[in-house]
């Protein structure tokens, strides 16, 4: 088994319920809810990548379309 490492900068969508967000929402309003927003997204990771990763920057906004 050969160990890679993977360092790119890429983009992730994910649908999430956060109470007192809506599609009328603010980038600002929904980034009040940082720290869920990351369990939720580092949870999701840790499934995909159990060998493990590493989050240097991390930031995060509404999603204006499903075509985004």
């Amino acid at each position: 088994m050969t160990h890679i490492q993977l360092a790119p900068n890429i983009e992730f969508k994910m649908d999430l319920e956060v109470e007192g967000i809506t599609t009328e929402s603010r980038d600002y309003d929904v980034q009040q809810h940082k720290a869920e927003v990351y369990q939720e997204f580092e949870q999701r990771l840790k499934t995909a990548f159990p060998e493990g990763f590493r989050i240097d920057t991390f930031e995060f906004g509404l999603s204006q379309g499903s075509s985004d």
